[in-house]
């Protein structure tokens, strides 16, 4: 069964989280589920937003969120 198809606690509990495998979408979900519980463990959160930013998705919402630094 692939990560997108758990619900969404136990991709922050499952040891073997790996953010390439998710949808843009989905990582900002997390993200979001985050900002509002605080649950994610700090590596996990890192990777979410190295993904996104690494696709360059969704790089205004990770600013305003405050993960990711301004804009020079």
């Amino acid at each position: 069964m692939r990560n997108t198809e758990h619900g969404n606690n136990s991709l922050w509990n499952n040891a073997s989280f790996k953010a390439e495998e998710f949808s843009s979408r989905k990582l900002m979900e997390l993200v979001d589920q985050n900002q509002e519980r605080r649950d994610v463990d700090s590596v996990m959160l890192s990777a979410v937003v190295t993904e996104l930013t690494q696709r360059r998705h969704f790089l205004r919402e990770l600013r305003d969120r405050g993960l990711l630094a301004p804009r020079a």
